[in-house]
């Protein structure tokens, strides 16, 4: 496989992505000459990063994690995880200013890029796999998708035979996709769900930095309904 070669001088202790690359390379070929954004939500060692930095060799990435793990990692040596930042940046380093890394949570991190307006073609969104974190990651991670973009939601058969659905990503990515299911063109359903989405004209009037930063303006945001001084 072409991709192999790319993987060879980094430091990895996992491999969850891989088996997707193949579908990747399908359902992106488009992209492979563009000049073109790309966000990623978790990141982990950078094997995905790495990934769309090669195939879409144009591409420019921001990369949102904490670096601290989260609950599926429970099992993994801690010592592992506490290092995983510093191998993240060792996998990436080589790509220089294409690569934009953003150590926070998701939802600050994908707030203030709704504030700055930056939109992105392509989505990955692998982060918290809990069901109530996915479905945060998604409301806002849909809005900086540009139209005709892809969003790729990894895990989406993870867990369902150990894990409450709380703890899981299927419910959430379900309850997303029958909300926004008149704005996508769902590409792949399996263990990941590749969604386009639709040409829609933008919202008249609709200014997110115009409004106060309240909890009650985020509930309405995320519920898609008018937001208020």
């Amino acid at each position: 496989m072409e991709w192999e070669a790319w993987f060879r001088d980094k430091t990895f202790t996992t491999d969850w992505t891989s088996v997707n690359f193949a579908n990747w390379t399908t359902h992106l070929s488009k992209f492979r000459d563009r000049a073109l954004a790309v966000l990623e939500i978790g990141s982990w060692e950078g094997r995905s990063a790495t990934f769309f930095l090669e195939f879409l060799p144009r591409c420019r990435i921001t990369c949102i994690d904490t670096f601290e793990g989260g609950a599926e990692h429970a099992d993994l040596d801690q010592t592992v995880v506490s290092s995983t930042e510093a191998r993240f940046d060792g996998n990436l380093a080589s790509y220089g200013q294409r690569v934009r890394k953003i150590k926070s949570r998701s939802l600050p991190a994908l707030d203030r890029l709704t504030q700055d307006n930056e939109a992105f073609d392509l989505i990955h969104i692998d982060g918290s796999h809990s069901r109530d974190d996915v479905l945060l990651d998604s409301l806002l991670a849909w809005r900086l998708l540009a139209a005709e973009g892809v969003c790729i939601w990894d895990d989406y058969t993870w867990g369902l035979r150990d894990r409450a659905p709380a703890e899981r990503p299927r419910e959430a990515i379900d309850a997303f996709l029958d909300l926004h299911i008149a704005e996508l063109r769902i590409l792949y359903t399996g263990p990941q769900i590749i969604a386009e989405k639709r040409p829609t004209a933008p919202t008249a009037g609709y200014n997110p930095a115009a409004y106060p930063r309240s909890a009650a303006n985020l509930i309405r945001f995320l519920r898609r309904r008018p937001m208020r001084f």
